[in-house]
């Protein structure tokens, strides 16, 4: 019997800037009957705005006020950065399931004090890859490998996606296709030999830099930045192959990259480097060893691809969706439940005061992306709200015509924003690189 009685997430990450794990998989247990507190943390709107809003008939999103609920009510409490170990107990939790992202070096080593108490006093320990399982459950035997996922049901439109975001470049006869953070753990390097190597194809990054300033500047890379979770379809549905080009580092070592199963989710060939979480893979993706390997892998994957290799990623995304790992992640708490013998719990109440979800991913379109090199320094602007409707401010539905045939609008979106594509469909191994 379920006897879950709700689930809080303090205040950690803005709930719309760059879509993670944990916004991932508590969207997909909220989606499941379970009611979900997130405790949202605003990176760019700080004084935006403050209330609970609604994001399903279970999910409350919670901006600068702290939630209210009966003393008798003891939560779930899942959280995902070490150093918040002092705060959750004043939550009044019947249980605590800490989940361990990243490991706690380079770019995360301001959790490693905290780590080994997060890992002890947890009642349940997730862990997303193999190393970061291995290192937990040395800890506390309370450890359940849960890796990664995708939204296999929103990834999968790109491959049949009409519509181009009006910021497009001009794009060359194949497009070579990263989205993620450009941050240190990415091989900039590797990215530049990239562009020279395959100078009739187009580079499309897409994500903000982290931690980065100085980038390649070539004809054939085109760093677009930022782009809300809503509209990365729009942009992949071009790309021909999905790289991964990540360094090797303590801390790469132990990530199951997320866009590995997105990509694969496309459909499109996932290219990457040495990452032992990708290699488990490599029937199914182009493992790299090293660079020029990598490079081969690029080649080999806009020649050799074939509709059976696509098919195959695709199904393997679905059995790894986010949906898949809540379920797997649900299962897990309430074995913990039961063996403390916590049997019956108040659920947590539904807010009585609440506004209905919004986006607001446009207070992010405010800012210019600059990027830095010895060579020049240059701006690339974002859409101006007052020449076209962002698409993160519409919502893509599927309606009907008289016919009764299903087909795909955007709500709200003013007509020259988009484009219909122009990009001639092909058959895989047809581009001669």
């Amino acid at each position: 019997m379920n006897t879950i009685p709700g689930i809080i997430y303090p205040p950690t990450l803005d709930f719309e800037y760059l879509v993670q794990r944990p916004q991932q998989l508590l969207k997909s247990i909220s989606q499941l009957g379970i009611i979900v507190y997130f405790l949202n943390r605003p990176a760019y709107h700080q004084a935006f705005y403050q209330g609970i809003e609604k994001y399903n008939r279970n999910f409350f999103l919670f901006h600068h006020m702290e939630p209210s609920y009966p003393a008798t009510t003891r939560p779930i409490v899942y959280y995902s950065n070490p150093s918040q170990i002092d705060i959750i107990r004043g939550y009044n939790p019947c249980l605590i399931v800490f989940d361990s992202l990243d490991e706690p070096v380079g770019e995360f080593s301001a959790w490693q004090p905290f780590y080994y108490q997060a890992v002890a006093s947890a009642d349940l320990v997730l862990a997303a890859s193999d190393k970061l399982y291995t290192r937990a459950q040395a800890i506390n035997p309370h450890t359940c490998l849960i890796p990664n996922g995708c939204d296999f049901n929103y990834f999968k439109r790109a491959r049949s996606n009409q519509l181009a975001p009006p910021d497009l470049p001009k794009l060359k006869r194949a497009v070579i296709g990263y989205m993620g953070a450009v941050a240190s753990w990415c091989d900039l390097e590797l990215l530049d030999k990239l562009a020279q190597v395959f100078s009739d194809c187009s580079l499309i990054i897409i994500g903000p830099l982290y931690n980065v300033r100085n980038i390649p500047l070539r004809p054939n890379i085109h760093w677009l930045g930022y782009k809300a979770y809503e509209e990365l379809i729009y942009y992949a549905s071009y790309f021909d192959v999905g790289i991964i080009p990540f360094k090797q580092s303590d801390m790469t070592v132990a990530v199951n990259p997320i866009k590995m199963w997105e990509y694969m989710a496309m459909g499109i060939p996932v290219v990457t480097t040495a990452l032992p979480e990708t290699q488990k893979y490599s029937e199914e993706l182009y493992y790299s060893p090293g660079r020029e390997d990598f490079i081969n892998n690029v080649r080999l994957a806009l020649k050799q691809e074939n509709w059976e290799r696509c098919e195959r990623r695709m199904t393997l995304a679905q059995e790894n969706s986010w949906m898949a790992r809540a379920e797997e992640m649900l299962i897990a708490i309430q074995e913990r439940l039961n063996a403390k013998g916590i049997k019956h719990q108040e659920t947590l109440p539904v807010p009585g005061r609440t506004t209905p979800y919004h986006c607001k991913n446009w207070f992010f379109k405010g800012e210019h992306v600059r990027f830095q090199s010895p060579a020049k320094q240059y701006a690339v602007p974002r859409q101006r709200r007052n020449r076209d409707i962002a698409i993160s401010a519409t919502t893509p539905v599927l309606s009907e015509n008289g016919s009764g045939n299903k087909h795909l609008t955007i709500s709200g979106q003013h007509p020259k924003t988009f484009r219909y594509k122009n990009k001639k469909r092909y058959l895989p191994g047809e581009y001669l690189c």
